[in-house]
């Protein structure tokens, strides 16, 4: 990723150069020769922490056919379920509670993540690098969904590119469905609203 990929959803360009530093730090972390699978310190489940440095400095739980990918979960420090966080630095830093299965699967799916993550969520490229809101179940589906997200999200919502991205309300089960559909929202949106593209983009009311 790049930073003019991040500058599409930062007016200023500010949190985008942030983010870019993040990726740059990231890199010159994996470039160092540090090897993977023997660093862990947590359980492991079968065909997991495979890749360089796929589990470097993790603590947290995983479980089978997860964290693989160059640097995957390398200094993940949350439950990963099955078949989760796999590519590279998909859980990179992640220190939400728990991440259910199939879920933060893409490039820098949970890149820093501290949120709880459901099953089947957090899909594609960087969909929820920087989130700190909840999660529910089949939710923050495509590029940059719900990055740095930073409210509770229901299941089944926010799918689409950038869809979620910035959120800062509540959004309730089955919303915020297409293209930047709730992209910097801030009002609390409620279950079923908020459907088709840039619908509710720089929302700042309550749609219950």
């Amino acid at each position: 990723m790049t930073h003019r990929m991040f500058a599409r959803f930062s007016g200023d360009g500010t949190r985008a150069s942030r983010l870019a530093a993040q990726l740059m730090l990231g890199l010159l972390v994996l470039a160092l020769p540090l090897l993977l699978v023997g660093s862990a310190v947590a359980k492991v489940g079968r065909n997991s922490c495979v890749g360089i440095n796929a589990c470097f400095l993790n603590t947290g739980t995983v479980k089978n056919n997860s964290c693989d990918g160059l640097a995957a979960c390398f200094g993940n420090k949350g439950a990963v379920g099955n078949n989760s966080c796999n590519e590279q630095a998909a859980c990179f830093e992640n220190t939400g509670a728990s991440i259910g299965n199939a879920s933060c699967d893409g490039q820098n799916a949970c890149w820093e993540n501290t949120g709880t993550v459901g099953n089947g969520s957090c899909l594609g490229v960087a969909p929820c690098q920087g989130n700190s809101g909840n999660i529910g179940s089949g939710s923050c589906i495509e590029f940059l969904a719900c990055v740095e997200n930073t409210a509770s999200i229901g299941n089944g919502s926010c799918s689409g590119n950038q869809a979620c991205a910035e959120n800062t309300g509540t959004v309730g089960s089955g919303s915020c469905i297409g293209v930047a559909a709730c992209h910097n929202n801030s009002g609390n949106i409620g279950p079923g609203q908020c459907i088709g593209d840039h619908v509710c983009e720089n929302n700042t009311a309550d749609i219950p």
